[in-house]
């Protein structure tokens, strides 16, 4: 409780004074500058030894992390109140979608979001300002999908989940060339895990996919993996555990729907729009992903924040976050 009173107390404090601190040691990777405010905020932030934690103790740590964002606000609140309803789909109904509807919306297409967390963490709910923030900024009506953690659940299930969110919505009208998938970190992977399945049955594709600092490459093995294994709040270790909880064995790896670098040359994939961070270790191989698409002739854009880290999209109360947020998304409103 009193961590979060300074966390929320730092916000007010002027940039210029945190940047005066900030001078006598700046961090400087690859010829960037990691942000100021981002630098001092971590430093208030509480560690969490994923890596170490046991099977047993997982629901404990995610019910810490829903408690702990109750108390601490880190997202740009909306300007007006969206109206929100939530949908229970599925063959049991025990499927949640939420439905976010802005006040004024600018086209016919629609947004399938998917939160990050590594598979094994958060929810509709901690992502609930993000996706709000979206969907004002966007004038797009945005469906939030709660689909099912591992390790309880693990790959391919929430890949099925996802396809099964877009089925509903193309049951009530919405068209698939009308629907956008989008995502953060494990998110991200999920929507281009979808998009890989669509192609790989050589079916009709979605409209596109926005990717924010996705997981791609269940490795771990790239350059800004090692170079940014610590202190930039996603880790390594974090990482790897993520991945070991979410797979079955060592043999998803070689399965393009799960290891996204292992893309088909002859795949269509929709147009694709990927967000990356100079400061995040999973940078690299969201480039590599970037390239095997545009060499397999898909529509590409990478959008880039060299000062910036894994996970800024839910913190805009950051200056430099919210304006790379608001940034990205006027682009992706371009392409919607």
């Amino acid at each position: 409780m009193i961590r979060n009173f300074f966390i929320n107390l730092f916000f007010s404090i002027p940039i210029w004074i945190i940047d005066i601190f900030y001078n006598l040691k700046k961090d400087i990777k690859r010829e960037n500058i990691f942000d100021s405010q981002s630098k001092f905020l971590f430093a208030l932030m509480p560690k969490f030894d994923l890596h170490k934690v046991e099977d047993n103790e997982i629901q404990e740590i995610r019910d810490l992390i829903n408690s702990k964002r109750k108390d601490l606000r880190l997202a740009t609140k909306t300007k007006k109140k969206l109206e929100t309803k939530d949908h229970l789909i599925g063959v049991k109904n025990n499927l949640l979608l939420r439905e976010y509807i802005p006040y004024k919306t600018d086209n016919e297409n629609v947004i399938l979001f998917f939160h990050g967390g590594g598979y094994v963490l958060n929810s509709v709910d901690t992502h609930d300002p993000t996706v709000s923030y979206f969907s004002e900024k966007l004038r797009t009506k945005i469906f939030s999908l709660e689909y099912s953690l591992s390790p309880e659940k693990k790959f391919p299930y929430a890949t099925n989940e996802a396809l099964t969110a877009i089925n509903w919505l193309c049951e009530r009208g919405v068209n698939i060339n009308n629907i956008s998938l989008c995502g953060d970190s494990a998110g991200a992977h999920l929507a281009a895990s979808v998009t890989h399945t669509i192609a790989n049955e050589n079916r009709q594709n979605v409209h596109s996919q926005f990717l924010i600092y996705p997981m791609c490459d269940p490795n771990c093995k790239s350059n800004s993996i090692e170079l940014f294994k610590e202190g930039y709040l996603l880790t390594k270790k974090a990482m790897e555990w993520f991945w070991d909880k979410f797979r079955n064995s060592l043999a998803d790896n070689d399965v393009n729907t799960f290891n996204l670098l292992l893309l088909e040359p002859e795949k269509k994939i929709p147009k694709t729009i990927i967000v990356t961070a100079g400061f995040d270790p999973l940078l690299d191989e969201a480039e590599k992903y970037a390239f095997l698409l545009h060499k397999n002739g898909t529509y590409v854009k990478q959008l880039h924040y060299p000062s910036l880290f894994h996970g800024f999209a839910n913190m805009t109360r950051l200056k430099s976050a919210k304006k790379a947020v608001d940034d990205f998304l006027l682009e992706y409103k371009e392409i919607l």
